[in-house]
């Protein structure tokens, strides 16, 4: 890591460090807003961001939603992969949109726009998007089965819902084991709300990355669980 990299991380984690990294928003545990841009500074070594996206082979004229998009990590990526296309950047934490509308003003993310949803509903209008991107924030839904079926109508045809998520028992910080999905229950949650397990990659260390796809016949093989 470079040293001026290691010393904003320095600086940053010592401001964050009597913050927990999860708090109660509205009767529910979230991550931090102050965590978010201490995470961000090292979390490119075991998120492998530039892996993902190529992964997604997204045209570059793509529509992608993210979902509990935090500061902006994978926000301010996809904005500049997708140089003819579109983000929408949710969050429900007012901590979270501010510090979303600040990375897009300051880094001119012109192709962001910036929503605040809501814990049942996106907010995003039908038929919009190409891709929706979860990242370590699906397992922070409530009613997981009910929010992905208002999922659905948001994707155009052939559109995708990728879901990463911390694996139960994977090494380093995260959130606590006991809020951690297992393959299984992911697929499980989502074959109800009308989605297919397509793709599934593992080549991050501690989280899964699943692709689905909606009013597919569901072909999920076996061997992708």
């Amino acid at each position: 890591m470079k040293r001026t990299s290691r010393f904003v991380w320095l600086v940053c984690l010592l401001t964050t460090a009597c913050s927990p990294m999860m708090i109660e928003f509205e009767g529910r545990r979230l991550y931090n807003p102050d965590w978010a841009w201490a995470l961000d500074v090292r979390r490119e070594a075991w998120q492998q961001p530039d892996e993902v996206l190529r992964a997604l082979a997204l045209p570059d004229d793509a529509v992608v939603a993210d979902i509990g998009a935090g500061g902006g990590y994978f926000t301010e990526r996809f904005s500049r992969e997708l140089v003819r296309g579109h983000v929408y950047a949710t969050d429900v934490q007012p901590g979270m949109i501010t510090q979303l509308q600040e990375r897009v003003r300051e880094r001119e993310l012109d192709n962001v726009t910036v929503v605040r949803g809501d814990f049942d509903d996106p907010g995003l209008p039908p038929a919009c998007c190409d891709l929706v991107f979860f990242s370590s924030v699906y397992k922070e839904i409530e009613d997981r089965v009910a929010y992905m079926r208002r999922v659905r109508p948001l994707l155009r045809e052939g559109g995708r819902v990728v879901i990463l998520e911390f694996r139960p028992g994977s090494p380093g910080p995260g959130p606590p084991d006991a809020m951690r999905l297992s393959v299984d229950a992911i697929v499980g949650e989502l074959r109800p709300a009308g989605f297919a397990l397509v793709e599934r990659h593992d080549f991050l260390p501690r989280e899964s990355f699943l692709v689905f796809e909606a009013d597919v016949e569901m072909r999920a093989d076996s061997s992708l669980r």
